[in-house]
């Protein structure tokens, strides 16, 4: 049985969909190795070329890829290293996306004479008369308030009567 030029693209698609990493070594001007990139591009992959003499008809594509944002190699390691690199980052928006999620849950919990107060030091540094400027309110009902959100781990004072969130 011969093969369908047909399935070379959906073949393609699925070895990029299972890598990691493509490293493309000689691509001709459109060749089903720049099928292959495509993809492993839209997958959010990373592509790797060797660079070529611009003499190579077979490097015409690879030198064109590095043009347009692919890593240029040319030690093995160096696939090891963007893979490491690409792990760290994955594991670091995790990270961040987890906080976000404690902080939502505390925020949530918060008794509701404190979410004003909170809102206003949020987004940034804030001083106690400008808090009670902001809000409102008179020094003596935002003090408690400031204690409370201290003590519970919201805010943190810092010197000169400013306010912050707390980073965890």
């Amino acid at each position: 049985m011969d093969a369908d030029k047909n399935n070379f693209p959906k073949r393609n698609r699925i070895v990029s969909g299972i890598s990691d990493a493509v490293l493309v070594v000689e691509e001709e001007y459109r060749s089903g190795t720049s099928i292959t990139a495509k993809y492993a591009k839209e997958q959010g992959k990373i592509l790797c070329c060797l660079p070529s003499n611009i003499d190579n008809k077979c490097g015409i594509g690879t030198n064109r890829m590095i043009q347009e944002g692919a890593k240029l190699v040319i030690k093995p390691n160096e696939i090891v290293e963007f893979l490491k690199y690409k792990e760290i980052k994955k594991e670091n928006m995790e990270s961040n996306n987890n906080t976000r999620k404690q902080e939502s849950s505390q925020i949530q919990n918060m008794p509701k004479e404190y979410e004003m107060v909170y809102s206003i030091i949020k987004e940034k540094q804030v001083h106690i008369n400008d808090i009670c400027k902001i809000s409102k309110k008179d020094i003596s009902q935002i003090t408690p308030i400031l204690t409370m959100l201290e003590i519970e781990g919201y805010i943190e004072q810092l010197v000169g009567n400013q306010f912050k969130i707390k980073e965890n």
